[in-house]
């Protein structure tokens, strides 16, 4: 054992969990590529899709780019993990601020006739996350649709994102999706870590958490980014879980024996 190394003290803060400030976030260059479309949706009110694998940071991905939108100018409504549309509607017209009619038809036509209204009186440019955008039936992603089309399709009256699996990639080039994949001006797929965005990323929130950087030395680094594929959930679960075994075990580093031990009783549990 190094002599200038000490074993951890009790970590107060865990550096891979789901809740980050704005200084914990780490940029690459995917992230920043998604950034900038991210902003023209806004700027232009178009579709735009974002796709990948669970875990890859769709959500998180987005979410940082709307919390610096301006709250005095955009009015950011988030919905997610809704298969029902009717539920669905039911969220977005209680988000614009108004009880839903009882029928589904009358409530995405209240929500269309509130967005037109809305941008003829110049109120806030509304921005519609909608996650896991794959669960949603065909009826409910052509009522999305619809709800950009206003001024004999010359405007929108909100910019849409989508965010999905892989899968809905795939079903939207199916047929009976072309007004959808028409209206669908950009298109992204998020992808996991390299290697290297991998290390830099765990030394980026330990950092952040004031925890030294090299706590995990480079053979563990390269573990966790075999047994994860780059996928960042992946890679917080387990740098977790090292840090749990590390304290535990009074050790001031994580080798790649350590990390060989976490993913040995990950699959016994």
């Amino acid at each position: 054992m190094p002599k200038d190394k000490e074993p951890p003290k009790e970590f107060t803060t865990f550096p891979f969990g789901k809740f980050f400030t704005k200084e914990e976030v780490f940029s690459y260059p995917q992230f920043q590529e998604l950034h900038q479309i991210l902003e023209l949706t806004v700027k232009q009110k178009n579709m735009c899709l974002v796709t990948g694998e669970a875990g890859v940071g769709k959500t998180t991905a987005v979410r940082t780019f709307t919390d610096e939108l301006p709250t005095n100018r955009h009015q950011i409504i988030y919905v997610g993990q809704d298969q029902d549309g009717g539920n669905l509607s039911r969220r977005l017209a209680g988000a614009l601020g108004f009880q839903p009619p009882r029928s589904r038809a009358h409530t995405w036509l209240a929500i269309s006739q509130h967005l037109l209204d809305n941008l003829v009186e110049q109120g806030k440019d509304i921005v519609l996350v909608v996650d896991e955008a794959h669960l949603l039936d065909d009826l409910t992603l052509e009522e999305i649709r619809l709800l950009t089309n206003a001024d004999f399709d010359r405007n929108s009256p909100l910019s849409v994102i989508l965010l999905g699996q892989l899968s809905l990639r795939s079903r939207l080039k199916m047929g009976g999706h072309e007004a959808l994949n028409q209206r669908l001006r950009f298109r992204y797929a998020l992808e996991g870590f390299s290697q290297e965005e991998t290390a830099q990323y765990i030394r980026h929130r330990l950092s952040a958490a004031g925890i030294p950087d090299d706590m995990f030395a480079p053979d563990a680094l390269k573990h966790i980014f075999l047994a994860s594929q780059g996928i960042p959930r992946e890679i917080n679960n387990l740098c977790t879980l090292a840090l749990l075994k590390a304290q535990a075990l009074n050790l001031p580093t994580i080798d790649a024996k350590l990390v060989r031990q976490v993913l040995d009783q990950r699959e016994l549990n």
